[in-house]
């Protein structure tokens, strides 16, 4: 599959220890194992029929697929949108194929569940309380897997707290230790199961401050973190942090695309851990802000944006570049972040579904 055919065989070597009833918590440095036992379960379970060549082969296609399908989502119909989502996030994507990553999985599972949380609320007379009750659990459950693959689909919790969806969020947290901790206990024993879980939770932390400082750690924690140092880089990340959660809620009425677009491109800014191609995450905010894009009439502004339009382009294509790991990455994640085309209407949801 290539030399940078890193990440699958991290998951592929859990899988067959997780089967085995080892644990899979044992390797250390960069390419440990960080997620929960259970999906390392079923990803032994998954392949053990076949050999690690025929595993790699369809699990980098069907990804392939998977990432099609989201640019083709993303772009509803549009041409010009799947053009400009190749060309600013091509090397990105093909930088998390050559890896083996599992973002893809994790993105349609947080789109699927941020497209539910959006469905409009039917009355007790079109959807009875035993539907909404299952509707809730499935969600859930969903979600759980979801937080299982990759801890950073928490950054459903803010959304569902201003919606009021308690239900969610108690059958969300319910369904973590059932699926983690049942899931693993059904093949291996409760003991077992309650003791791998405690390793998953201990190795989460057993790493992070080292990585925090990788010359590839693009996000504000790690960028603040090698400009001021670890302690004042995380206040600063503390503290933008907190103004983020605080725009969101001054915010609380947009539609919940809005909210999506910038908790997914918060994955890519805010997560401790954030490596180049995590820019995957901010395509629908990208999507967003072209769909309502308005050039500036003077000539100054104009000039400005096109050299700023490049700048992001750049970096976002450098992805082994030493000069976009040590800021230039960031600085492009901040420019898509604070750029506002135009300002949103009240029909914001609409006016940029509905822009070709």
């Amino acid at each position: 599959m290539g030399s940078r055919w890193l990440d699958f065989p991290v998951y592929w070597e859990a899988g067959r220890k997780a089967i085995q009833g080892l644990t899979v918590y044992d390797v250390q440095g960069h390419f440990q194992y960080k997620y929960s036992p259970f999906i390392a379960l079923l990803f032994g379970k998954a392949f053990s029929s076949v050999s690690f060549q025929t595993a790699s082969w369809v699990y980098q296609k069907a990804t392939l697929f998977a990432w099609v399908g989201i640019f083709i989502g993303l772009s509803r119909g549009s041409a010009l949108k799947f053009l400009l989502l190749l060309l600013y996030f091509g090397n990105a994507l093909k930088l998390d194929l050559a890896l083996g990553q599992m973002n893809a999985w994790v993105l349609i599972l947080l789109l699927a569940l941020f497209t539910e949380i959006d469905e409009p609320k039917l009355s007790p007379a079109h959807c009875s309380f035993s539907m909404r009750f299952r509707k809730d659990i499935l969600f859930g459950l969903l979600f759980s897997f979801a937080v299982q693959l990759k801890l950073f689909a928490l950054v459903l919790i803010p959304l569902l707290l201003l919606r009021r969806e308690y239900r969610k969020i108690a059958f969300g947290l319910l369904s973590l230790p059932l699926l983690s901790i049942g899931g693993y206990a059904l093949s291996h024993g409760f003991q077992a199961s309650l003791a791998e879980n405690s390793r998953w939770l201990s190795s989460l932390s057993s790493s992070t401050d080292v990585l925090l400082l990788s010359p590839q750690n693009v996000g504000l924690l790690g960028t603040a973190s090698k400009i001021f140092g670890l302690l004042a880089g995380k206040a600063v990340w503390g503290i933008i942090g907190i103004g983020f959660l605080f725009a969101l809620y001054r915010g609380r009425s947009r539609s919940n695309e809005w909210f999506r677009n910038r908790l997914l491109f918060a994955i890519a800014f805010f997560n401790p851990l954030v490596w180049s191609y995590w820019i995957l995450f901010t395509m629908p905010l990208f999507v967003e802000k072209i769909s309502r894009l308005q050039l500036p009439r003077p000539k100054f502004y104009r000039i400005a944006f096109v050299f700023t339009a490049l700048f992001v382009f750049a970096a976002f294509v450098s992805q082994h570049a030493t000069w976009a790991w040590q800021g230039g990455l960031f600085a492009a994640l901040a420019i898509l972040g604070v750029f506002d085309p135009a300002p949103l209407t009240p029909a914001d949801h609409e006016v940029f579904s509905r822009s070709p």
